[in-house]
């Protein structure tokens, strides 16, 4: 993933929350598992993106604890992906708690 500054001050959770929502396709990615779980293949087709690409970014998010992976049975390795909605939200609450600091 490409490098992306952070800024003195700046707390890790507002840095983690700006690189995992400053990606268009890493949110095209959070908006489609807000429907329930899905295959990378189900993904990709949905979203229009090569399931290569797709996979570089699912690392990133998973990396980042939005994300969770279920390997599945069957050929070839089938895998399940699981939006983590606890820890978007705190991501969410950290980035708007930066954007919006209380008086």
């Amino acid at each position: 993933m490409p490098y992306m500054m952070k800024i003195p001050g700046q707390s890790e959770e507002v840095h983690a929350a700006v690189q995992v929502l400053g990606n268009t396709l890493r949110v095209a990615i959070l908006s489609h598992l807000a429907f329930g779980p899905a295959t990378r293949a189900t993904i990709s087709g949905a979203l229009g993106v090569t399931e290569q690409s797709l996979s570089r970014q699912m690392a990133f998010l998973e990396e980042k604890g939005v994300v969770s992976t279920e390997v599945l049975p069957g050929r070839g390795r089938p895998t399940l992906h699981h939006l983590q909605s606890a820890r978007l939200s705190q991501l969410e609450r950290a980035l708007v708690a930066y954007l919006h600091p209380s008086p």
